[in-house]
């Protein structure tokens, strides 16, 4: 495909204008204000003759079919796949990023090459046998939020059985959350790096938001997952294990998935890579404050990949690593063993 001139690129629906000269971009949380040819913090919104145009629409820097549990997702439609697809950029500034090469990289100012319309996305994964919806990912989804509501709006319109989620930092603008709920976002992956200090520190980012986010998404019904990244010397303590679950449980729900997942050194942290015995004991806290489904990511064939009923501890869903095995719940969704409901979303 042809290159687009600046001009041409889409102007965002998330934007303030705040007087005649400057715009504020309303894509996330850091709200950046954009004067005239001025770049958001994220590289990908920019003020071109007085309206925020986004480098990112329909610039897709991969695409891929993963399970459904590489997300992970571990109780939205287990067992399936999901055609996932990415664009560039990131509005954190984590320095451990594992998808550095893309996150780390910025759109062109000069234009966008190979760009793919929500209408092609659509019929390419109608064409997957394989795929049962689409996930957002491998970058920050937010940065390619119009184009996201767009390809939600094709499902819509054509009562399509496909799903839809972000893997997300969880730092969307207000008015993104609400438009994501309108255009019926199924679910959402959230990923915590870290307590209040450490989030500022290392990303960026004011943990609150990210907090009340989840919290309206869960009274909107979206699906909500939560990975904690425990990386060492930043979110691997004691103390944060019990501050994030206690969090978790007083504002979100009990029974909300939580995944601690490894560490590996990355891009510009090098410290060692998460202890086995540091994941185990972060789960531990995790069930002791009231968490009823809490997982360990990242370390092959551990029993904490499964799913175990809370009320007579039958592992009632197996995985391996990113792959699931096997489901002997009920078609209700109960433990066979013991009746217990198990909150699944199939």
């Amino acid at each position: 495909m042809n290159s687009q001139s600046l001009n041409d690129l889409t102007i965002t629906r998330f934007q303030k204008r705040i007087s005649d000269q400057k715009i504020k971009c309303t894509t996330c949380r850091h709200g950046c204000i954009l004067s005239d040819n001025s770049f958001g913090k994220c590289k990908t919104r920019i003020n071109s003759k007085y309206n925020i145009r986004s480098l990112n629409y329909g610039n897709i820097s991969s695409m891929s079919v993963n399970p459904i549990e590489k997300k992970p997702f571990y109780h939205f439609y287990p067992g399936t796949f999901a055609t996932t697809v990415g664009s560039w950029s990131c509005n954190f500034t984590c320095p451990w990023c594992q998808n550095y090469t893309i996150t780390k990289t910025f759109p062109t100012k000069k234009g966008i090459k190979e760009i793919l319309s929500p209408e092609e996305l659509y019929q390419s994964i109608l064409k997957k046998p394989r795929s049962s919806g689409i996930s957002f990912s491998f970058n920050e989804p937010t940065l390619l939020v119009d184009y996201a509501i767009d390809v939600l709006n094709i499902l819509k319109k054509n009562n399509s059985n496909l799903y839809s989620n972000f893997v997300t930092n969880g730092y969307m603008s207000l008015d993104v959350l609400e438009e994501l709920t309108t255009a019926k976002l199924s679910a959402m992956v959230v990923g915590i790096k870290g307590g209040k200090e450490n989030m500022k520190k290392y990303c960026d980012a004011n943990i609150n938001h990210i907090f009340e986010n989840i919290s309206i998404a869960l009274e909107r019904k979206i699906h909500i997952e939560i990975v904690v990244l425990v990386i060492t010397e930043i979110s691997d303590s004691i103390d944060f294990f019990r501050f994030i679950t206690k969090k978790i449980v007083e504002d979100c729900h009990e029974d909300v998935p939580i995944h601690f997942n490894a560490y590996y050194p990355a891009y510009n942290y090098h410290k060692p890579r998460t202890s086995l015995a540091i994941l185990e004991k972060a789960r531990s806290i995790a069930m002791e404050e009231g968490l009823r489904f809490v997982y360990i990511g990242n370390i092959l064939g551990h029993p904490a990949l499964n799913t175990y009923c809370p009320s007579c501890k039958e592992k009632v869903i197996t995985r391996n690593q990113s792959r699931f095995v096997s489901n002997i719940l009920t078609k209700n969704h109960c433990c066979p063993s013991c009746s217990e409901k198990i909150p699944i979303i199939d």
